[in-house]
């Protein structure tokens, strides 16, 4: 029997700037030197070796063609993209893309498009596009059925603008004008994110319409579930009223009904860690700050009384942030990848 019957592990990974030397990300000097490139590849496939993930998402890929290869070194023979990274002059690349490689063949692979009625019904500019357009591709797992899988990174809370003081104007003007921009440039940056976390659930329910799968996002949604910005993606899990009527008072049938339109925090679907002991993915000033996800569809909810499986372990590989040694650690990630376990119901 396949061990892959009863068990397996999906996982997301931001590998911040991956890219092959000769080429730049954001700005011509951002060059790996030879050495450090392979010390980078080095500390990836550690991680993938670790990890040994049946399913991974990744983020910040500027060279797709670099990861593929490494990735089928790792026993991860399927690889899709969706997008093209972007360069912004020469060898300077400003977008990377989302990634996804799996164990198990990849049935579909699409971007998410953006749905101009949402678009409209939230009076944003008609030519509204994902920063990093995000997969969503149909996974076939051996013993356990079609499964839709959806890769993302949105938009991170970096102003959109940030003019630069000039020296030029007193320096009261131009601090207020810097400020004020900043300002302005964060919320355009969360008004961003949450369209998108919008744009990912509407395509959710779309495809759970035309048929009903499980479904898994594995993501750096830069932003805590708590966020108001992230809420559209568990849909219905926190919604306590719906058409007039308290969900804690609908019959059984009509609640099963709003959990099937219901994404979970895969963490919250575990009982071995403790709320309080949850690891940050990403830290910034020494404060760290959950970024990235495994949300899943009520299938995979212990609770949920149709459920096929429930997740068995949730894992945070975090020593290169929290105790980091240069030798093996140099070229890391500012992110944890996150991996969950996943045992299948019969």
């Amino acid at each position: 029997m396949n061990a892959y019957t009863t068990h397996f592990k999906v996982c997301t990974f931001n590998l911040f700037n991956y890219l092959l030397p000769p080429n730049a990300f954001y700005e011509s000097e951002n060059i790996y030197t030879q050495p450090k490139w392979e010390k980078k590849e080095r500390w990836i496939g550690e991680q993938l070796s670790s990890l040994a993930p049946d399913i991974i998402g990744f983020q910040e890929v500027f060279s797709p063609q670099a990861l593929e290869k490494l990735t089928r070194q790792h026993d991860l023979p399927h690889f899709v993209t969706v997008s093209e990274p972007g360069i912004e002059s020469h060898h300077v690349y400003d977008k990377p893309v989302v990634a996804l490689a799996s164990r198990f063949p990849v049935i579909s692979a699409n971007a998410v498009d953006v749905d101009s009625s949402i678009i409209d019904a939230l009076k944003l500019q008609p030519d509204f596009k994902f920063s990093r357009p995000p997969i969503r591709a149909e996974i076939q797992i051996e013993g356990f059925g079609s499964v839709l899988v959806y890769v993302a990174h949105l938009k991170s809370k970096r102003s959109r603008l940030e003019p630069q003081l000039t020296g030029d104007e007193d320096a009261f003007s131009s601090i207020s004008e810097s400020v004020s921009a900043q300002v302005h440039g964060s919320w355009a940056s969360t008004i961003q994110r949450g369209t998108e976390a919008t744009l990912i659930y509407q395509d959710i329910i779309a495809q759970m319409r035309l048929r009903e799968r499980p479904v898994m996002v594995l993501g750096d949604l830069n932003d805590t579930m708590e966020s108001p910005v992230l809420q559209s993606l568990v849909g219905g899990q926190n919604i306590d009223r719906l058409d007039g009527k308290y969900v804690s008072g609908m019959a059984i049938g009509d609640q099963r009904a709003i959990q099937r339109f219901s994404l979970f925090d895969a963490f919250e679907l575990q009982d071995r860690i403790k709320p309080a002991q949850r690891k940050a993915t990403h830290y910034f000033a020494n404060r760290g700050s959950v970024l990235d996800y495994i949300l899943l569809s009520k299938d995979f909810k212990a609770d949920y009384d149709r459920s096929l499986a429930c997740v068995s372990d949730y894992r945070v590989n975090d020593a290169h942030l929290i105790n980091p040694h240069h030798e093996t650690d140099a070229e890391c990630s500012d992110h944890a990848p996150v991996t969950v376990e996943v045992e299948i119901r019969y």
